[in-house]
């Protein structure tokens, strides 16, 4: 694919993806990763349900203290993370994908161990955001940035060209991560039980996998159907995935 064509708006409407290079400037990202990797051997006292976590049962860090795997709201608890969610750049694609004012839904940090040798690989399976999210069609957008270079086998994104149109939801199945995550509650561990789209639903001919570089930012829409790569690399791998909305005009 000529990769000019796939950097332009029109993509995002016709195909509901858009690749933005040098979206993020690497010293913003450089300072995020080496936090969470400061984090992943001391976890600050942040509230409970900010931390997705490896089944302690199946490793814990140096402290005792069970991996992370993902991190909820990260930009609402300390600067060098609201640098990367709030960047001018991002904030001036997102509405102009969007086609106006914009503000931020969500955000999360992923983080695919080195470690997990899993078949599973700490890959997603095809779904669409929307079926979490209930966000009207065409009104919000996702950015997935990588914070590590990656590629096949090393947490790329994959994406369906087209899956949006129509802005119809497909039938989700339930599943349990391998190894499995969740998160430390009053009880003790609780697994999470997450969503894709049975394989068998999927032709996996027309689907694009991205190499991406650390700071660029793949767009796409909440309907638009994607899953990542296994991390088959031996190293960590890191992603920032952060969500915009078209500002409602109510609360301005």
């Amino acid at each position: 694919m000529n990769p000019t064509k796939i950097e332009t708006k029109q993509t995002y409407l016709d195909d509901g993806y858009c690749l933005k290079r040098s979206l993020i400037p690497l010293d913003v990202i450089s300072a995020a990763r080496a936090r969470v990797l400061e984090m992943i051997e001391e976890q600050p006292d942040w509230a409970s349900r900010s931390w997705q976590v490896v089944a302690p049962a199946y490793k814990q860090n140096s402290k005792g203290q069970p991996f992370p795997i993902g991190i909820q709201r990260p930009a609402l608890s300390e600067a060098v993370f609201e640098a990367v969610a709030h960047h001018p750049q991002l904030i001036a694609a997102a509405a102009e994908l969007l086609g106006g004012e914009v503000e931020l839904f969500t955000d999360q940090i992923g983080i695919k161990h080195g470690f997990i040798t899993e078949a599973q690989g700490g890959c997603s399976y095809y779904h669409q955001d929307s079926h979490y999210w209930k966000i009207e069609p065409n009104r919000g957008v996702n950015c997935w940035i990588p914070l590590d270079d990656v590629d096949v086998d090393a947490i790329a994104l994959g994406i369906k060209p087209g899956t949006q149109k129509g802005w119809e939801l497909q039938t989700h199945e339930s599943y349990y991560d391998d190894p499995v995550w969740g998160k430390i509650t009053e009880e003790g561990f609780k697994a999470f039980k997450r969503h894709r789209i049975p394989r068998q639903d999927i032709d996996f001919s027309d689907e694009i996998i991205f190499p991406m570089q650390a700071g660029e930012g793949l767009f796409f829409t909440n309907y638009t159907w994607h899953r990542s790569e296994p991390n088959r690399s031996g190293e960590t791998k890191m992603f920032y995935a952060i969500a915009y909305q078209l500002k409602d005009e109510a609360r301005r």
